[in-house]
């Protein structure tokens, strides 16, 4: 099972994200999947970097110096816009990268691509290609300094590279499912994503729920849609028994006494909901909430203060962004893990906490069921004393906590690395 020779370019629109998403963990497994299968991955990113110089060390650093970025005036991003509607091709710029800038950047994915891989790179292409297509309908043109066989985006991006098959992966439709939840231009989303399913070969998804609204909401043949489920990577081997402490210590928790939240604070995670549920229990068991703050994240937070008399206390911690290998200490920590989201495309955070031994409470509604399978409490997201009262229910028996630990444990097995590697293997023996 091999693709040998392959050259494919994968787009940095998630990747080169300084705080990880969920997109961009899909981005992380799949380099490592296509590498694993002989591909030969490149990446195309839009960081800084400096069309003047041909001086290779100083446009790597340029590259990986996340603090050398320059914000536009509304003039300059006019004329940025306008030339690339007149040219015929943006020039991407290979951009040499050594073992040592690697080490220094080990959140990014620089290390998973094969000896033979690149970093191809046009300063603010992404935003420049959405900005173009939202005002012209126009499709940025790329070209790679290199015969690229497959252009694979994990966003519906508005760019054509060389003379590419084009793969996307839509990972959900949000904006058009529950719109209220999200800030997306609709139309502009809309369009973007028709524009995707118009010029790929395939459409990958990450769950049968993704591929049933897909076909609800656009004009495509349901062939043409492959679910591949996104894969858990398996961090248990990060943990280290007698660390568990010295980690929790550090955000001053105590083993197996605390509810853990995982995901951004806005509408569509619904973390207002579980502070209303959290607030009906009776029970010292802390509760706590990490992820970055999204839209109107003070409107689901805000009853923290009617609740607990103004402001946080003890009761309630609110961590942002977490480290990789603190955020596994903290599922392994966890008494059980809630995520009572109205909405998910796959919903990784559940298979995460399953993984790392932690029993999961979860909407019944959207992919979360079909992730989750037999290995999950289910509630009705939209009801606080029904998330309330599966807490209870498994702070009340211990029998249930253990059969879901088990019932976790194997439930992730089926979205191993492996079996998506498989798939993904499929998929592209289609294309090629």
């Amino acid at each position: 099972m091999k693709l040998q020779g392959l050259n494919v370019l994968v787009d940095g629109y998630n990747l080169e994200m300084v705080q990880g998403t969920g997109i961009k963990t899909y981005g992380v497994a799949l380099v490592k999947a296509l590498t694993s299968l002989g591909v030969n991955v490149d990446l195309l990113c839009s960081r800084y970097s400096n069309s003047n110089s041909n001086n290779s060390v100083l446009n790597e650093a340029l590259f990986f110096d996340r603090q050398n970025t320059s914000v536009s005036s509304r003039k300059s991003q006019a004329k940025n816009i306008f030339l690339a509607a007149t040219q015929r091709f943006q020039e991407a710029k290979t951009i040499p990268v050594s073992d040592f800038v690697i080490k220094q950047d080990g959140d990014f994915i620089f290390d998973y691509l094969a000896s033979s891989g690149k970093i191809f790179n046009i300063y603010d292409c992404y935003k420049l290609a959405n900005n173009l297509y939202k005002l012209f309908q126009i499709q940025t043109k790329v070209r790679i300094p290199k015969k690229i066989d497959i252009w694979h985006t994990s966003y519906p991006i508005p760019i054509k590279v060389n003379n590419a098959k084009r793969i996307t992966t839509i990972h959900d439709i949000i904006p058009l499912k529950i719109p209220h939840t999200t800030l997306d231009d609709k139309k502009f989303f809309f369009n973007i994503v028709n524009n995707a399913i118009k010029h790929s070969e395939i459409i990958l998804t990450v769950s049968k729920t993704t591929k049933q609204d897909i076909l609800h909401c656009f004009d495509i043949q349901p062939e043409k849609i492959h679910v591949t489920y996104q894969p858990i990577i398996d961090n248990s081997n990060l943990i280290e028994e007698d660390m568990i402490p010295i980690f929790l210590k550090k955000y001053k928790l105590n083993f197996k006494n605390y509810i853990l939240f995982v995901g951004a604070i806005e509408p569509k995670k619904n973390v207002g909901r579980l502070i209303d549920a959290y607030s009906g229990l009776d029970t010292d068991m802390q509760l706590v909430i990490v992820g970055k703050k999204g839209w109107l994240w003070k409107d689901e937070i805000v009853k923290l203060e009617a609740i607990f008399d103004g402001g946080f206390t003890g009761n309630v911690k609110l961590l942002e962004y977490v480290p990789k290998k603190d955020l596994t200490y903290l599922y392994k920590g966890a008494f059980c893990f809630v995520f009572p989201s109205l909405y998910e495309g796959f919903g990784l955070p559940p298979l995460e906490a399953m993984s790392l031994g932690c029993p999961v409470i979860t909407s019944n509604v959207a992919s979360l069921p079909e992730v989750c399978g037999d290995a999950a409490l289910y509630v009705d997201p939209y009801n606080s004393d029904d998330i309330r009262q599966a807490i209870e229910k498994l702070i009340n028996n211990p029998q249930m906590q253990t059969q879901l630990v088990e019932a976790g444990k194997e439930r992730v097995e089926f979205f191993s690395m492996e079996n998506y590697t498989k798939k993904l293997y499929n998929a592209y023996s289609l294309v090629i």
